[in-house]
């Protein structure tokens, strides 16, 4: 008898042992859903000692977030109606029912901090001395699921990236096929019989083939811009500039086009300190943009008008025309790539779609916004802010 008591003894601890080493969560719990018993993997997991754990209802001891933020006990709380472990355990023991390794994500509160876990589960019936129990033994797939997830946002990135790049080589094969036909055709005709053209009509074929040669090249830098761009390389080497001074350099170079269409542009920059930390070249880029699109979409005989306003932790810098303007359920289209409106040019001067694009994302990167106000038949008012 003595040797049947010691090798039960034994036996016993050798379960323990095999218990406590199993890399599975394990606990069990009674009729009232309180734990009964619980492993070493599970107070790692949950990370609480055993006898902070033992004799708690099963959500209050695995830190639920709906026990602990409602202050409630596990089976009253707002979401216990709808929780899926619960059901699963009930139904485990009242019908011994088992289930195999379903999955739970919820939010869990482990040393007052709370964590996002992903759990796969089980559940089987015990039947012990005449008492009924679950035993639930609980996988944690939390960071299996990250990777997850990582993997499936760097598919969708990549995704649209793949996109980004189909859609760049529709819009150059089909936005180059003409400028870069015109230049081969009109090319052709003054080398088989360029001398059989007056002059006059020389220089015009001459003007088409640098017109359309130089579409072709704003293209495909702006093209080259807005690639490098998404691809995290906008490099910004900002110095301490005087952004008055450069609005009216480029006021100055872009008069030349506007006189064309006998468009006045006026400067009322009259800031005496406008020293800011910016990439000259860039914001250069920005405003060019900006006035050449009002000298595009102005008619003759109108006026734009260029202002810096001094706030007081930014600068502002506007440009506003007279010309055909923008319906305003089209003004969200406008700062994305090949972002079109049913505004037209008003000497069928050509566009690429990305200047806009462009302009947003480099003042975007110097911590400014950059927006634009419209009405029909009424002009546009660009405006972008760089912060002091």
């Amino acid at each position: 008898m003595a040797l049947q008591l010691e090798n039960l003894k034994e036996s016993n601890e050798f379960l323990n042992i095999l218990f406590d080493n199993i890399t599975s969560a394990l606990f069990i719990v009674d009729q009232s859903a309180k734990i009964e018993n619980v492993n070493d993997s599970f107070s790692i997991l949950f990370q609480k000692r055993e006898d902070q754990i033992v004799g708690e209802l099963c959500g209050n001891a695995l830190g639920c977030v709906f026990a602990i933020e409602e202050e409630k006990d596990c089976g009253t709380t707002s979401f216990c109606s709808k929780c899926k472990l619960r059901k699963d355990i009930l139904k485990t023991m009242s019908e011994k029912v088992p289930t195999y390794r379903n999955k739970l994500s919820r939010d869990f509160y482990t040393s007052q901090t709370k964590d996002s876990k992903h759990f796969l589960y089980s559940t089987k019936f015990i039947q012990f001395h005449g008492k009924k129990y679950t035993l639930i033994i609980v996988d944690d797939h939390t960071e299996l699921e990250k990777q997850k997830r990582r993997l499936e946002e760097q598919n969708e990135t990549l995704k649209s990236l793949n996109e980004q790049k189909s859609k760049f080589l529709g819009i150059a094969a089909h936005d180059l096929r003409n400028p870069i036909g015109a230049i081969n055709s009109f090319s052709e005709i003054l080398l088989d019989s360029g001398n059989e053209f007056p002059d006059n009509e020389k220089e015009e074929l001459l003007t088409l083939i640098k017109d359309s040669s130089q579409f072709s090249l704003q293209l495909l830098n702006e093209l080259l811009d807005i690639s490098n761009i998404e691809r995290g390389k906008l490099r910004l080497d900002k110095n301490q500039e005087n952004i008055s001074q450069i609005v009216m350099d480029v006021i100055k170079i872009n008069k030349v086009f506007a006189r064309k269409k006998n468009i006045n542009i006026i400067n009322t920059v009259k800031l005496k300190d406008s020293t800011v930390s910016l990439d000259k070249s860039k914001i250069e880029q920005v405003l060019h943009n900006l006035l050449s699109n009002a000298i595009k979409y102005s008619t003759p005989h109108t006026t734009i008008t260029v202002e810096i306003k001094d706030h007081s932790t930014n600068f502002e810098i506007s440009v506003k025309d007279q010309g055909v303007g923008i319906p305003e359920s089209e003004l969200s289209k406008l700062f994305t790539e090949f972002g079109t409106t049913s505004a037209k040019t008003t000497a069928n001067e050509s566009s690429t779609g990305l200047g806009l694009a462009i302009a947003k994302k480099i003042v975007n990167g110097h911590g400014g916004e950059i927006m634009a106000k419209s009405k029909l038949n009424e002009g546009s008012e660009f405006l972008f802010t760089l912060p002091k």
